[in-house]
């Protein structure tokens, strides 16, 4: 029943033989989604505990999916701006493509042990910690060292902007477990999933509003004034004037960027529990496995693999591809850098949107995942397929067309990230949800760097990028197919759902 105060209650009676954790400190052989706070009922000589949803969740979703958004954003924040970027900090196309690279190189160094620490010492102490290294990251990319010495902070700070990816990529399912009731959990997962994709749309727009670009033409020279495009001749040095007007833009930028992480952090240091006074549902307060024997359980079952492999190869080479748009199309006269600015920002927005659809979809008609990602599945085969078409040349190029299949494909694949996440936890609980989502998203990371590795063998070209988005995309199909849904923990909770009831009946 919900009450007025925003708070749901449900009694019900526990199993005797099954351990409920309350406290701060995790148990030796089981540890509970956010980590730490109940007792056994067994030794307390209680048979009845009460479920509660708290209004704060809401807070609590809400500082989560913001750092996501802003990671995302410290983390993209080069490529929308790079052409200023190169010729203000005399950078390469090397140096920004370090820049970028810096994310995923860091998750698949650091991912096992955030795992770990998601695992052994709960959601507050990590989101902590990454929100502090968000911070960090973010601040020293402000530090006043001069045109010359950027390239040094800026790199230090994508590593550490890089290092708070983990948990915030990995921890959407920990979260959702340990604050919202079954109906609302896959919603929840959602939602800072979803912030990911605005961080990268926003990443394309608020970049290129701030640090303005330097538009060239032939024979004029001008000192900056208080128009939003200054012009140079590309034959000849940027003038000093133009330089540090151009870096004071770029540093502002990092100041911003900063504002809002020191705020973010401040927020999760007053006040972020790793979980509520009591939980939201039987599967919340149920012991997990502890993270070495959940690991090797992972490990050894292939049901995970084949949801895993299904997700990491579709999303991580979706991933990498939706980089490539400029160079696929470098030959094509309609498309530039600006369209495919637009194209990556409304492809975002709109697996931004699908991923909120389809997730409050499938808690409103729970038993549908492995369905829906099949239908989302052979939908994004078509997108690819079209996208391939346009690319090789096979059929007449539009630009409609480009915007409409890459669009309609970021939408496919986008919408399927918070189902997979939460199909696969269900199919592996008791094993914790830290332990089963960094692996998914640690595998999605490492197939996004092997797709990022051919381009760099000399005359390979780009046509082969195209053929594999579309091998990509079409492969989910077949191993979702060949995946037995299990849904261990929604059962579990129904389960007891029903005992409640039949027990207010008898009464």
């Amino acid at each position: 029943m919900m009450q007025d105060s925003g708070e749901q209650e449900i009694s019900f009676k526990q199993d005797s033989d099954q351990d409920l954790l309350l406290g701060s400190t995790p148990l030796e052989d089981g540890i509970n989604p956010g980590n730490g706070a109940y007792i056994s009922l067994q030794s307390s000589g209680a048979s009845k505990v009460d479920h509660k949803t708290y209004a704060r969740r809401w807070y609590i979703l809400a500082v989560f999916a913001l750092l996501n958004l802003v990671q995302c954003v410290g983390w993209n924040t080069w490529g929308p701006i790079a052409d200023t970027s190169k010729l203000v900090l005399n950078w390469t196309d090397g140096d920004i493509a370090l820049l970028t690279n810096w994310g995923p190189i860091t998750y698949v160094i650091s991912g096992l042990f955030f795992s770990w620490i998601l695992d052994t010492k709960g959601l507050r102490v990590s989101v902590v910690i990454s929100s502090l290294l968000l911070f960090i990251g973010l601040g020293v990319r402000c530090f006043p060292v001069g045109i010359t010495n950027t390239k040094w902070t800026v790199n230090v700070g994508q590593i550490l902007i890089g290092f708070a990816s983990p948990v915030l990529n990995g921890a959407p399912t920990i979260l959702s477990a340990a604050w919202f009731p079954p109906h609302q959990r896959t919603t929840a997962t959602a939602v800072p999933t979803a912030f990911i994709y605005l961080g990268f749309a926003c990443s394309f727009l608020i970049g290129p509003q701030i640090v303005t670009d330097i538009v060239t033409a032939n024979g004029t020279n001008v000192v900056p004034n208080n128009e939003s495009d200054h012009w140079y001749d590309v034959e000849m040095s940027i003038t000093p004037e133009v330089r540090k007007h151009h870096f004071n833009q770029i540093m502002l930028l990092m100041y911003i960027e900063c504002g809002i992480g020191a705020i973010l952090a401040f927020c999760t240091l007053v006040y972020y529990p790793a979980r509520p006074p009591t939980p939201p549902s039987t599967s919340a307060a149920t012991s997990r496995e502890s993270f070495k024997r959940g690991a090797l359980n992972l490990a050894k079952n292939p049901q995970f693999w084949l949801i895993s492999l299904a997700y990491s190869i579709s999303v991580g080479v979706y991933g990498s591809w939706s980089t490539q748009l400029d160079t696929l199309f470098q030959h094509t006269d309609s498309v530039d850098q600006d369209t495919v600015g637009w194209i990556g920002f409304y492809a975002n927005i709109a697996g931004c949107l699908g991923g909120l659809f389809f997730a409050r979809f499938v808690d409103r008609f729970s038993g549908f995942m492995k369905r829906v990602l099949l239908a989302l599945a052979v939908l994004a085969t078509g997108s690819s397929l079209w996208c391939l078409l346009l690319a090789m040349k096979f059929i007449p190029f539009h630009i409609e067309y480009l915007y409409i299949s890459c669009i309609s494909l970021g939408f496919f694949i986008s919408a399927t990230v918070p189902i997979y996440y939460e199909i696969t936890v269900e199919g592996t609980y008791p094993i914790a949800e830290g332990i089963t989502t960094m692996a998914l998203t640690l595998m999605n990371n490492i197939v996004g760097l092997l797709f990022l590795l051919p381009p760099l063998i000399p005359g390979i070209g780009v046509d082969w990028m195209s053929w594999v988005v579309l091998v990509a995309a079409a492969t989910p199909v077949f191993m979702l197919l060949l995946y037995r849904e299990r849904y261990n923990r929604l059962k579990q909770d129904e389960e007891e759902e029903c005992s409640v009831n039949a027990d207010e009946q008898g009464t």
